[in-house]
């Protein structure tokens, strides 16, 4: 029946407002993709009516020809956007080999009756759906100086305002990433804005006197911004101004930038947007500065670098004791040089993947986009620590724990080198700053607090040796940690740090039963986070532990662990959503269901958050869940799409200093290559990878990444230069309890001894494979052994031994949910047992 297009159908906290196409919880956009939006427009329009899958697919995709898994994939994304769990359907409910229905109850509200007057439209029930948000590019503010040395600053004032506008949730922002291919030193706004698609453009120019020849300091006493708001529609100027730093410093400068851009585009705030808006961690303008220019360095990766950025973090300290985000960087750069988190003398960070007329400049964009990232990254960290502290019922860590903190990294130091810090200290200069800090003792809650927080930002980048230096005193691996003098809220987030820690540890170190150890913490804290009644926090937590199980290949307990976290995890707790689709999604790819994977991690990679923690994980799990899809259903485009995001994550973990995942990435690009016939590419990023996994002293990745270089090596028909590789990644992971990763180095080693002729050995490393997989429920990796076995050397089987295989692979083929694995068994059987009666029947 007819449906008129100007109402609102509201069900549960949501509202579907039909002429905007846009739905709503709390006022808030949910975000869908427009095929999403149209079937669930057709089910609540057709609510409590079952809707057959044959006529949505005829409604939705018109005149074109499109397979049920687009309907299918379409319906999982609307589920996870409602929160609506399958087995207990809310919203829509599946009527199995039929279609679909939406169960809630719906009230339809007609919009036509509240035109007559503004306010009744304004106070309508359905009032409050969120209009089409307005599109902002800020384009990278250009240093008209003439002084290199001043990049900084004009990169700095950029990624300011950015950082600020993105708060807005009616405002959306172009990502710097999305911007970085026009910067020009001339900008043409209008076709730089349509091609963005933005509403307006903001462009600005940085400019400063020449520095007097023979000063020590570079950094200028007087700075000039110009900024201009154009409207790509018409190219009018929105506004303008110019603003000299003699009549407002940097900071306000900012602000003012900010708060104009808000008013020329007619957005009313709310009180509390109002303070995110104008949030600031120093109102030191030379502090900032100096904070600015220590990222530039910092972002060298280098000792010199490092040592560089440490003394002008140290001056932002100086100049505001409590610059908590000068503190953070400071300790960063001691616990990298404590721990040597610094990648091999080779290491260079990759440039952006493609070809360039000018690759200097490509170098100097990729540098400079690199400080943004970080800069970036430093904001969210502490936005993420200031929620925990609140929830925490305790404040944000304040000054006397940071100094604190400082210095007990600054001790690290000095104690990994034996010697005094090539940094000169000024002990002038660090007396004047003690007595600017009202005290250095701590409660046992306060060094708890501080130490986790700079644990959780050191594993978070991957130096995960730096976190358990500062958790030494509370906490050691296999040990229960001192929860003497801690109140309720402090122990709860000792035993998640620490469990965290120890988990991720045990996943990359020879450390026997250390999962277990993991487990116990997360589950202590769980249970202290449930019993304060903190959702959020019992969600991380759950996510933690579901890694900890996922390491283990323990995927049916990971898969129903996640599912309890998905369905606790807060709206308003976008990180921990993700972090909780991206494990999901991997798990659903490990049961075979790369469909749901894809689709669940694409949901994850489309949720707007501006801190790269979470993109960068993405990135990589979609683009090895899509290099599966493409390998399994040979489609060329997933193969592209997955080298995008590889290339993508690689770029962030590079920007970020995350070392580790830089390796990870590498390997994963190898193991592409590897599978799309390009040996000869495949091996540098394998080598690279392994390099930087031995230099962390990563065990079992780099033996993850010496299992993929054995099957290029078996590949490339090297099977002696194979063996000595798979043989080290086998007796590594021997000592460790990730049983997942062991069998498929098994598998491998077996497929090396075909290649030599060790039939007898070969039998042995499948059975082994075989066994470890099935006993730790990854029926695919035992599917896997059993399948090389029969296809590597299935003619030197005699009958029983084939009989009893069979039966083996028959009780798999029903547990693994990936299509071409079993199709590839269901062959590899048929071809087996022909070939075993062909012998029996032939004469002897």
């Amino acid at each position: 029946m007819p449906h008129s297009t100007n109402v609102c159908y509201q069900f549960g906290p949501y509202r579907l407002n039909v002429a905007q196409r846009v739905l709503t919880r709390d006022g808030e956009a949910v975000s869908l993709t427009p095929k999403a939006t149209e079937i669930l427009m057709r089910l609540v329009m057709n609510a409590g009516q079952l809707l057959e899958k044959d006529d949505l697919l005829k409604e939705v995709w018109p005149d074109t020809f499109v397979e049920e898994a687009n309907l299918t994939q379409n319906i999982f994304t609307l589920r996870r956007a409602l929160g609506d769990e399958r087995a207990v359907p809310k919203y829509i409910e599946t009527v199995a080999r039929r279609g679909y229905r939406f169960v809630a109850s719906v009230r339809v509200d007609d919009l036509d009756e509240d035109t007559t007057a503004e306010s009744d439209e304004e106070d309508s029930s359905c009032s409050n759906y969120v209009a089409p948000r307005v599109v902002v590019a800020v384009m990278p503010f250009i240093n008209a100086s003439g002084d290199e040395g001043l990049e900084y600053l004009a990169e700095g004032v950029t990624d300011n305002i950015i950082n600020s506008l993105s708060r807005l949730s009616r405002l959306r922002v172009m990502s710097r990433s999305a911007v970085f291919r026009h910067r020009k030193t001339e900008i043409d706004p209008l076709q730089t804005g349509k091609a963005l698609g933005a509403h307006a453009v903001l462009v600005g120019t940085v400019n400063a006197p020449p520095a007097r020849v023979g000063a020590i300091h570079r950094r200028p006493a007087a700075i000039t911004i110009a900024v201009e708001l154009v409207d790509v529609a018409t190219g009018w100027q929105l506004w303008g101004e110019i603003f000299d730093s003699k009549n407002k410093d940097l900071l306000q400068i900012q602000e003012a930038i900010t708060r104009q851009l808000v008013a020329n585009l007619k957005l009313k705030l709310t009180g509390e947007e109002e303070k995110r808006i104008t949030a600031r961690y120093t109102e030191n303008a030379d502090a900032y500065q100096a904070y600015l220019e220590g990222r530039y360095h910092w972002s060298r990766y280098t000792r010199t670098g490092i040592e560089k950025a440490i003394g002008h973090f140290r001056q932002a300290i100086e100049l505001d004791p409590n610059y908590a985000l000068a503190y953070a960087a400071i300790v960063d750069c001691y616990l990298r040089l404590a721990t040597n988190y610094l990648p091999p003398e080779e290491y260079a960070p990759a440039l952006p993947n493609e070809e360039s007329d000018d690759p200097k400049m490509d170098a100097l964009n990729a540098a400079e986009e690199r400080i943004k990232l970080r800069f970036k990254w430093d904001w969210k960290t502490v936005e993420r620590e200031l929620r925990r502290a609140n929830e925490l019922k305790t404040n944000y860590p304040s000054t006397h724990q940071w100094y604190v903190a400082y210095l007990t990294s600054r001790q690290l130091y000095h104690e990994s080198s034996g010697q005094e810090s090539k940094v000169e200290i000024d002990s002038a200069s660090e007396s004047r700053l003690a007595l600017q800090i009202p005290s250095v003792r701590l409660t046992p809650a306060e060094e708890v607090q501080i130490l986790c927080s700079v644990a959780r930002d050191q594993m978070a980048i991957g130096n995960y040796e730096a976190a358990k230096l500062m958790l030494r005193n509370w906490a050691t691996a296999g040990k229960w940690p001192k929860l003497d003098h801690l109140n309720v809220y402090a122990a709860g987030d000792l035993l998640f740090t620490a469990g965290t820690l120890f988990g991720v540890l045990a996943g990359s170190k020879q450390v026997l039963h250390g999962h277990r150890h993991a487990e116990a913490l997360l589950n202590g804290s769980l249970a202290l986070f449930e019993q304060l009644g903190i959702r959020s926090r019992s969600a991380e937590a759950r996510v933690e532990l579901t890694r900890c199980y996922y390491r283990q290949g323990l995927l049916s307990l990971a898969r129903e662990t996640i599912s309890v976290a998905l369905s606790e995890v807060p709206c308003d707790e976008l990180e921990i959503k993700i972090f909780a689709l991206i494990i999901y999604g991997v798990i659903e790819k490990d049961f075979g269901r790369i469909t749901d994977a894809v689709a669940i991690l694409r949901e994850a990679a489309n949720i707007e958050v501006t801190g790269h923690l979470v993109t960068g994980r993405c990135n990589i799990d979609l683009a090895t869940t899509l290099k599966d899809f493409a390998l399994s259903e040979h489609d060329e485009s997933y193969l592209v799409e997955a080298k995008f995001h590889f290339f993508q994550a690689l770029y962030e973990a590079e920007a970020l200093g995350h070392h580790l995942n830089v390796a990870c990435v590498e390997n994963n690009i190898g193991f592409l290559l590897l599978n799309v016939g390009s040996y000869a590419e495949s091996e540098p990023h394998l080598l690279r990878a392994r390099k930087i996994f031995q230099a962390f002293g990563d065990s079992v990745r780099g033996a993850q990444v010496n299992d993929t270089l054995a099957r290029l090596y078996v590949e490339m028909k090297e099977y002696k230069r194979a063996q000595g590789i798979i043989d080290n990644a086998v007796e590594a992971l021997e000592l460790t309890d990730s049983e997942g990763i062991l069998a498929e180095a098994l598998t491998t080693k077996g497929v090396v001894a075909c290649g030599l002729g060790n039939y007898g050995d070969a039998k042995l490393c499948f059975d082994a494979a075989y066994k470890v997989a099935e006993r730790c429920g990854d029926y695919q990796g035992a599917g896997r052994a059993l399948l090389a076995l029969f296809e590597q050397m299935g003619e030197h089987l005699n009958t029983d031994e084939v009989l009893r295989m069979v039966e083996k692979l028959k009780r798999l083929v029903l547990a693994i949910h990936q299509p071409y694995l079993a199709a590839r068994i269901e062959q590899s059987i048929a071809r087996t047992l022909s070939a075993a009666e062909g012998r029996d029947t032939a004469p002897r």
